[in-house]
């Protein structure tokens, strides 16, 4: 009986401490990238606000895009990138905003932001994710991870974005 309650008060301890630690991780998590491409706004704003364009230059080209709406651009646009649901939510010519729900997750909001670089001649896109987190101490400490796997699949995508706006 004796051994029991230690177990016990040592898996109760460990939750706790555990829990603690991933409280003091910060409850949402953002991604961010930013990249000039030196090309007209307008073709920066085209692919990147057209789903129905994505495979061309987005990251997860591993997994097919599937248009779940009969427009592919615009506010209420829809597709299924793998088990990501996609809406996009606003689209203007200088912010794409987009929802992106996974089963059994928290929703991503997705942003892009274009401006003109005042600094060099080009166009600035500024592409984030952003996580709201539970309070789940794996929630947190594992969200750590979404720089880890996001970051360099975003660079990536910058990439075939830059090379698909020089063909």
């Amino acid at each position: 009986m004796r051994l029991l309650k230690l177990a016990v008060f040592s898996i109760v301890t460990l939750f706790l401490l555990i829990t603690g630690i991933g409280l003091l991780f910060p409850p949402q998590v953002t991604v961010m990238r930013s990249s000039t491409f030196i090309a007209p706004r307008d073709s920066v704003y085209n692919l990147l606000s057209d789903m129905r364009r994505w495979p061309e230059w987005l990251f997860d080209s591993t997994h097919s895009l599937k248009l779940l709406t009969a427009n592919s651009s615009g506010k209420g646009a829809m597709a299924q990138v793998g088990y990501n649901k996609i809406t996009i939510v606003e689209a203007q010519p200088d912010l794409i905003q987009t929802i992106w729900k996974a089963p059994k997750a928290n929703d991503q909001i997705c942003e892009f932001q274009i401006s003109n670089n005042d600094k060099t001649p080009g166009v600035k896109v500024l592409w984030y994710f952003r996580q709201h987190l539970n309070w789940y101490p794996w929630d947190r400490i594992g969200a750590v991870l979404n720089e880890k796997i996001l970051g360099p699949s975003m660079d990536s995508s910058f990439a075939h974005l830059q090379k698909r706006l020089q063909q």
